[in-house]
């Protein structure tokens, strides 16, 4: 069995095939994790969103949330969020998708969304989107703190918005594996981080890190 963990995916379908044929993905034996930012800016959202979600339904993938996530429902739940919609941000590409299927499909997906974790953990590994809040007065982070931390004047959760310097690995000695930052190539930042996003949506490069072998993949195409 193999786990992996994809960097942030924004509707690129057909990157994440690829990937998956890259490495012999198994179903039946092998697990995918997202580090969040699964929607918005690409035109394939809905193609992926009903893949995962009958992934997570077979029982090899899952997602924690991403800051995007958290902005989409955080839209439909009614709040003003006007940036969520500029294209720089690009979430209305996943608002017209929701407009376009039906009432109860949207519910079953926008609820599934909803129960996504903000930080995935093991023995060994912990997955969150940005970074693990620091424990006041050291240079380390608890996932513990990822419910009760708000990032300032924007309202949304700390560990969804942290990017370099601002890592902090954990202090229990776990690997974090994010996304959030896109770097040129996956790989460690520093000792106990992993970064796996190299921006899919833009650079067309998508990566992914094996937990049990400590290898990064990645695969080159055309975003979309």
């Amino acid at each position: 069995m193999s786990t992996y963990v994809v960097g942030d995916l924004h509707g690129q379908f057909s990157l994440l095939l690829d990937l998956l044929r890259k490495v012999l993905f198994d179903k039946k034996k092998d697990r995918l994790i997202a580090v969040g930012d699964v929607l918005d800016r690409g035109s394939r959202v809905g193609d992926l969103l009903f893949f995962l979600h009958e992934a997570s339904r077979e029982g090899w993938f899952l997602s924690v949330k991403g800051n995007h996530e958290e902005s989409f429902l955080r839209f439909r739940s009614g709040e003003s969020l006007s940036w969520y919609t500029a294209p720089e941000f690009g979430g209305g590409v996943t608002l017209s998708f929701f407009q376009d299927v039906s009432e109860t499909q949207a519910r079953i997906l926008e609820e599934w969304i909803a129960s996504w974790p903000l930080v995935w953990s093991s023995e060994k590994f912990l997955v969150v989107h940005g970074s693990l809040p620091p424990v006041a007065g050291t240079a380390l982070g608890d996932h513990e703190l990822c419910e009760t931390r708000i990032a300032g004047s924007g309202g949304g959760h700390e560990c969804l918005e942290l990017r370099p310097p601002n890592l902090y690995p954990s202090w229990d000695g776990r690997l974090v594996v994010s996304g959030h930052t896109i770097v040129r190539k996956a790989g460690f930042w520093h000792d106990g981080i992993a970064l796996v996003d190299t921006g899919a949506y833009r650079t067309g490069v998508l990566s992914a890190f094996c937990l049990e072998t400590g290898q990064f993949f990645r695969v080159s195409g055309i975003p979309v």
